[in-house]
């Protein structure tokens, strides 16, 4: 990381739906950079609605969208039975527990 980044270790971003990418991934899309959430938050407020917002530390990003296409992987395959196969993708309880957090999926696997 350059200088004028080192400091800033929270994002801002959205996901980038699957059916928009030829790979058919999600994708993170950052939108901003932050050196704690709460300025992270306060730039939310400025953002235009109809997105989806997210904030997360750059370290786990590329997790977090790991975990979001897997969530999308089992919803195809299992439907509403999908909550059950949430363990079944390789991710540390702490993932999970963060990752279903910003995603608020507790008990049942949609994502709005």
């Amino acid at each position: 990381m350059n200088k004028y980044t080192k400091y800033l270790s929270w994002a801002v971003f959205i996901m980038i739906d699957r059916s928009t990418q030829d790979d058919r991934k999600s994708k993170v899309s950052v939108s901003g950079a932050f050196n704690c959430p709460s300025n992270a938050e306060e730039f939310i407020k400025t953002l235009p609605a109809g997105h989806k917002w997210y904030i997360l530390d750059f370290d786990r990003l590329e997790r977090f969208e790991e975990f979001y296409n897997f969530v999308q992987d089992i919803n195809e395959e299992y439907g509403e039975r999908a909550i059950f196969h949430i363990n079944g993708g390789g991710f540390l309880v702490d993932e999970l527990n963060c990752f279903r957090s910003i995603l608020n999926i507790w008990t049942d696997t949609k994502i709005n």
